[in-house]
């Protein structure tokens, strides 16, 4: 992606792509992907990973935050 665009993507829990998962229990997903980000294809392109709660005093949301090899944050993903 690394074309200067913000792309957020919600992934609904889906019976036909994970046949395990339970759509009561299972928490859409939000991903947030940054200019920086290089987009789907390509793989390992996270370094590091980063929970919000880890970090500060933070109730809700799992958050989680992407950064790159460079450090640079790339990604940001909600489970709801």
């Amino acid at each position: 992606m690394a074309n200067g665009k913000i792309e957020l993507k919600i992934a609904e829990s889906d019976l036909e792509v994970d046949p395990d998962c339970d759509p009561e229990e299972d928490s859409p997903v939000a991903y947030l992907s940054l200019p920086d980000h290089p987009g789907e294809s390509t793989s390992g392109c996270v370094k590091k990973m980063l929970r919000l709660s880890d970090l500060v005093d933070y109730e809700g949301a799992d958050i989680y935050m992407d950064f790159d090899a460079a450090g640079r944050l790339i990604g940001i993903e909600i489970l709801a």
